[in-house]
């Protein structure tokens, strides 16, 4: 026996039920999307940190072959400045323990410096140009370090007079050829990463004789 009028009691049910699952459906891809933008976005700066920090240290490594590499002949190759306004030399601290303006904005600064007045080296191989396979692991910019003379290693005296067990300036005198062979300086570099958003800072220190026009060195052999 047929049910007359059975279409006339539907009032839109389904379409109401097919409404909030579409809904829902809709709401759960926004979410997976945009949590794959954020985990996208998350990479992105990960890798863009790394990216820095591989650039800093690499610059760092220049700079320590930098120091390395001078070609050192008793005439000091690299001039001290205090306040100049130059590349081609090491900056020295000046009375008190003052820091260079420029070496201190080098240091300390958060953005990304005018490399034609930043007062530092640049790194010595191209770091942002690379094409085919690496062209991933181009940086924003090529890095840059800075050369500061922090003096002498203060315990070689000390050390090197008790071994004698003499005081006074002749043990000054005895060791001041052995005491100019421990010269610290420290190299700052810097490096964006993969994009100006990212600046990385790092320093080394690097012990060498004296390679600046002040103080001595040991007699050539």
């Amino acid at each position: 026996m047929p049910f007359p009028n059975q279409k006339s009691r539907q009032h839109g049910a389904v379409l109401f039920l097919a409404m909030v699952f579409l809904v829902l459906i809709s709401i759960l891809a926004i979410t997976a999307s945009n949590t794959s933008i954020m985990q996208e976005r998350m990479t992105g700066g990960l890798r863009n940190r790394q990216l820095g920090l591989m650039g800093v240290e690499t610059a760092l490594r220049g700079g320590e072959e930098f120091l390395w590499n001078l070609t050192f002949n008793f005439q000091q190759p690299l001039p001290p400045c205090v306040n100049v306004d130059q590349v081609a030399c090491v900056y020295t601290i000046a009375g008190r323990a003052v820091l260079n303006g420029k070496v201190q904005r080098f240091r300390t600064s958060k953005e990304w410096l005018d490399p034609s007045a930043d007062g530092a080296r640049p790194y010595g191989r191209a770091l942002s140009a690379f094409t085919g396979d690496s062209i991933s692991a181009n940086l924003a910019a090529e890095p840059r370090f800075i050369i500061e003379y922090l003096g002498l290693s203060g315990p070689t005296q000390v050390g090197l007079a008790g071994s004698r067990g003499r005081t006074g300036a002749a043990v000054l005198q005895q060791n001041a050829s052995r005491v100019g062979e421990h010269h610290l300086y420290r190299i700052t570099a810097r490096s964006q990463g993969g994009t100006g958003a990212v600046v990385r800072v790092a320093e080394s220190i690097f012990v060498a004789m004296n390679l600046t026009n002040s103080n001595f060195n040991p007699d050539p052999p």
